[in-house]
């Protein structure tokens, strides 16, 4: 008989496939020596087998449940009876360990309401076993201090919580509970050599700024270039609602519609984007220069800094004696409170695009998966290899139903068409039929596969 089940000292009695599942009935043919109550061994004597169900890792495209028929034995000495230990299952929670450790490794990847379908289990039980891997990790993760360290604040389970990243080499570094004063200081103390921090990239959050003197004096605080450009934009819309009201209803739902022109750079408008946009400045003084005064503004990040500080002095005094002024009172409160901080860029051309980037991947994940906690989107961000290398997993192991990456299969052996994902045999799969005969893989119905995973 084939061994389908591929498990060491391990006999396949029989299987069968039934309703998506194959039952898998089988012995573990080491025999229990030792009394597990009073130790004595030679004592013992068969008292006859009991079945007992372990979940195992899916294969074939259905769900695999051992039927583990498990010797009980009776001590001579003290009465009392023992089951026969089981090599390559876990007891406590009813699986085999390669079911396990296949869900810790598809947990950081996959929702867990698809990871208990591809398994066939209760999401409570992923999530129990994703939970106690992620402390296991926790235990193990040990954040370092990049050159140039990224900081902002997403929304995470219900509260802002602080982003640490090394926009250097665009990886996450660490996402704290909080993002107070005290939690970014206190991370930071746990770096006893700080001299290795060459900058830092930042929004215009005053306490960032606080710690970052504190902890790290002398080291430049750049504040990201996108905060600052779309106050610009803010600015342009100010002026765009202000002048459209007084324009009437109709005039003013127009000019709503076609804002994204007002906030479009002029180098990235087509032909008749420009066109209409020429036409609408035209038309409107105000709309016109204010317009004007964000791409003015945009044009200073492309000048050195001896060029860049001049005409950022000019592009103030324009502002302040325009009839827009109002309109940029935020972007010019920012130039006059975050001057030098804004102006470090020129020195240190450093972003916080990586940083957002992420912040948004956070997002996603916790809208995939539906009632995650801080911890687990954590690990998600922080452990996942899909989050730091910036890319989902591409391939998919029509077997076991699991995401995988290029450079961890063996072969991409069938592909659906019409699926942008490569379905193939992930490697634990193919190492699991290289020890079974080939008609393992004739015995595949690769339609009922597919059909089995894209429900």
């Amino acid at each position: 008989m084939t061994d389908i089940l591929d498990l060491p000292q391990w006999t396949v009695l029989s299987s069968s496939l039934s309703d998506g599942t194959y039952a898998i009935r089988a012995e573990y043919g080491v025999p229990l020596q030792a009394c597990t109550k009073c130790g004595l061994i030679g004592k013992l004597y068969r008292h006859g087998p009991k079945v007992v169900a372990y979940r195992d890792s899916p294969i074939r495209g259905a769900h695999v449940q051992l039927e583990a028929k498990v010797q009980r034995y009776k001590c001579r000495e003290c009465g009392g009876t023992s089951l026969q230990p089981l090599e390559g299952v876990e007891v406590d929670r009813r699986m085999t360990k390669r079911c396990v450790d296949y869900i810790k490794t598809q947990c950081l990847r996959d929702t867990f309401t698809r990871l208990a379908e591809h398994i066939g289990c209760d999401e409570k039980t992923i999530r129990n076993i994703a939970n106690d891997y992620v402390h296991y990790m926790n235990t193990q993760f040990k954040p370092y201090l990049p050159n140039w360290l990224g900081i902002d604040e997403t929304k995470i389970a219900g509260d802002m919580r602080c982003v640490l990243t090394d926009v250097g080499r665009n990886v996450p570094i660490d996402i704290l509970p909080h993002r107070d004063q005290e939690t970014l200081a206190r991370w930071l103390s746990g770096f006893s050599d700080r001299s290795t921090l060459l900058g830092v990239a930042t929004d215009m959050w005053r306490p960032y700024l606080n710690v970052v003197n504190m902890m790290a004096p002398g080291v430049p605080v750049v504040i990201d270039k996108f905060h600052v450009v779309r106050m610009a934009n803010y600015a342009v819309d100010k002026t765009r609602i202000r002048r459209g009201k007084a324009q009437g209803v109709k005039v003013n739902k127009e000019w709503k519609r076609s804002k994204v022109l007002l906030n479009k750079s002029g180098a990235n408008l087509t032909d008749k984007q420009a066109f209409n946009l020429d036409m609408w400045v035209d038309n409107d003084a105000e709309i016109g220069q204010s317009y004007q005064f964000k791409e003015d503004f945009y044009a200073l990040y492309n000048l050195p800094k001896d060029e860049a500080i001049p005409a950022l002095d000019l592009w103030l005094a324009a502002v302040k004696a325009s009839d827009v002024v109002a309109d940029y009172k935020d972007l010019l409160s920012a130039l006059k409170n975050w001057r030098q901080q804004i102006l470090n860029y020129f020195d240190y051309q450093i972003t916080n695009g990586y940083t957002e980037a992420l912040n948004g991947m956070t997002k996603v994940i916790n809208r995939n998966g539906r009632g995650y906690t801080f911890d687990i989107i954590r690990a998600r961000v922080l452990f996942s290899r899909s989050a730091r290398a910036g890319q989902s997993p591409e391939w998919f192991c029509v077997s076991c139903g699991g995401l995988f990456f290029e450079d961890e299969t063996e072969s991409c052996m069938h592909t659906e068409e019409g699926d942008d994902r490569k379905h193939c045999i992930c490697p634990e799969c193919s190492e699991r039929s290289i020890t079974q005969s080939m008609e393992w893989e004739d015995t595949i119905d690769w339609a009922e596969v597919y059909t089995h995973y894209s429900e």
